[in-house]
């Protein structure tokens, strides 16, 4: 029998967990080369307690926690507003999405997915999509399984190091535009 995840919006007392796992899992879908300063350059400027408490103050942002029993499985953050670079898109990104790795086959990335979509629906632009690490094959099969499309490539920097990330569009827009 599996659990149901409960998931619900972050506030600001999430921000301590939330920067401790986020400082646990973004390593993991960086490529295994990124050198330990690069990532520890950005992990000590994007995923900080102060980060995120910023995120959550800004009505822009929805951050949605996953937990199971009781315990931070996994996050996924929304900005809306948002214009991808070289595209004349503008929507809502989501801009994290991340599960803890002992939780994986759980269902709860599809439960947190199910949540993210909802609450896309509510952007007026109606255009959802993220970047993710090209070389990372579980998240982009994952991405594409919830409908999302591949229309282009970004850099995306870690301290030194410039990676190349897929940009992805959900299909319910990709043509509407």
């Amino acid at each position: 029998m599996q659990v149901e995840p409960q998931i619900r919006l972050a506030v600001t007392a999430d921000a301590p967990a939330l920067a401790r796992l986020a400082a646990d899992l973004f390593p993991l879908g960086c490529p295994a080369n990124t050198k330990p300063e690069d990532l520890a350059e950005y992990i000590g400027r994007e995923l900080t307690p102060e980060r995120f408490c910023a995120l959550l103050k800004d009505n822009r942002n929805v951050i949605l926690i996953a937990h199971l029993a009781d315990r931070l499985a996994g996050y996924a953050l929304i900005a809306h507003g948002c214009k991808p670079p070289q595209r004349e898109l503008a929507g809502s990104e989501l801009r994290k999405f991340y599960i803890d790795a002992a939780y994986h086959g759980r269902g709860i990335a599809n439960a947190l997915m199910k949540k993210v979509l909802a609450f896309a629906t509510d952007d007026p632009e109606g255009t959802l999509w993220l970047s993710v690490f090209s070389g990372n094959g579980r998240a982009v099969s994952f991405y594409r399984k919830w409908g999302f499309r591949i229309v282009g490539m970004q850099g995306f920097v870690v301290g030194a190091d410039c990676q190349q990330d897929y940009l992805m569009q959900h299909e319910r827009t990709v043509n509407a535009r």
